[in-house]
């Protein structure tokens, strides 16, 4: 309670309130070198000095006994009176506290600096985007153009595209429709030509390592990165008559089959209506993904069988356009072609479910799932459809 006052205290001045305090055992993970050696050494001190503080005190303890008695204590062969041994055991806790004392500002310093280093690794992180609506042939083209442009600058040349997925209210589609205009789309760029659709149609064909999977039986896996491109489109309805809807075209490598590029578009079907706009916004409130982000290699992220689908796709778009972390896409080749089951080897998943939202808006509890831990929350994506904000 009076930490809870003080920190109130310091904000009612304008003062600095300090992070909240790490425990000393991970303190050591945030020190920088100098300073582990430092606490080391300090810790070793305040060690002693506690440790001189405890037998001073039993001595202590002992000359409370003596006194009770007139014959008093005998070390080696001379009697301590009871004043002595207290005197003695006073020395001895006053050493020791001259120890901890030594070593106090320094262990206070360091314990603060990892405290503010994971105060700053743990801040609230925001990642958000607007989107004009558009209607479908327009919107479909703006994407085409920007995916294919990231296609040539990635040093893809042929990409497979293997279809299209629709969620509605009407369920899971495979819209061929979809899949003709985005062909059509895609054809009148140039750099990055769609392959030839084998004569079997695509199917998603578990590869065994070192071998990686393959998009049909007639096909031959790719042998390395960015031989080939695997494209698909995504629409995800917000309305319940599919009036707007959230379009995704993504890229992934045939070979690590980890989804490399992804566009996204609000689509507009009232014929003569004023577009509107779409804005999302996820909020991590403890850094969960800038973390992530710092290892040595970037980690591969999936889906739980229970994320809602459009906060899903969501997330991939995130970590794709906006992270480093990568996103496993066999996954999404089987729902879209078929074959499977998918294999790819991911760390984590996500997990967005469905949540209280304003009119207007839909909301998504966020969780990562490290594979084999336990949930961690991550905070909350909220979609929000209405009129163009205004700049």
């Amino acid at each position: 309670m009076n930490a809870l006052l003080a920190s109130l205290l310091m904000l009612a001045v304008g003062e600095p309130v300090p992070p909240p305090p790490v425990t000393d055992a991970e303190v050591v993970r945030h020190l920088k070198p100098a300073e582990l050696a430092e606490w080391h050494n300090s810790m070793r001190v305040n060690a002693l000095g506690e440790s001189r503080i405890k037998a001073g005190q039993s001595i202590m303890s002992t000359s409370t006994a003596a006194s009770a008695t007139t014959n008093g204590l005998k070390t080696g062969g001379l009697s301590e009176t009871p004043e002595q041994i207290k005197a003695r055991a006073q020395k001895i806790i006053d050493e020791g506290t001259a120890q901890v004392r030594q070593v106090a500002p320094s262990l206070a310093r360091l314990r603060l600096a990892a405290a503010q280093r994971v105060a700053e690794k743990t801040k609230p992180v925001e990642y958000a985007a607007e989107l004009a609506g558009a209607a479908p042939a327009v919107a479909l083209d703006a994407a085409v153009g920007r995916l294919h442009k990231q296609a040539v600058d990635l040093g893809y040349t042929s990409a497979h595209l293997i279809g299209s997925l629709r969620v509605s209210s009407a369920g899971l589609e495979r819209p061929a429709d979809l899949t003709a205009e985005l062909r059509a789309a895609w054809s009148r760029r140039t750099g990055a030509a769609l392959a030839a659709v084998p004569a079997e149609g695509y199917a998603y064909v578990p590869g065994v390592a070192p071998v990686a999977p393959a998009l049909s039986k007639g096909l031959k896996p790719a042998t390395a990165p960015k031989q080939l491109a695997v494209l698909w489109a995504e629409q995800y309805a917000l309305t319940t008559d599919g009036s707007q809807a959230l379009l995704f075209l993504r890229l992934a490598d045939a070979h690590s089959f980890q989804l490399v590029a992804s566009e996204l578009v609000l689509v507009e079907q009232r014929a003569g209506a004023t577009p509107a706009a779409c804005g999302f916004l996820l909020r991590d409130e403890r850094s969960f993904v800038p973390r992530l982000t710092q290892g040595v290699a970037p980690w591969v992220f999936g889906f739980e069988r229970d994320s809602q689908p459009i906060g899903s796709a969501l997330l991939a778009h995130i970590c794709l356009s906006q992270t480093k972390l990568s996103v496993a896409a066999d996954a999404y080749v089987t729902i879209v072609a078929g074959g499977g089951p998918a294999g790819g080897v991911v760390g984590a998943k996500w997990r967005a479910s469905v949540t209280e939202a304003p009119a207007g808006s839909i909301a998504f509890q966020v969780e990562g799932v490290p594979v084999g831990g336990a949930a961690v929350p991550v905070g909350l994506l909220t979609v929000r459809v209405g009129p163009p904000v205004a700049k």
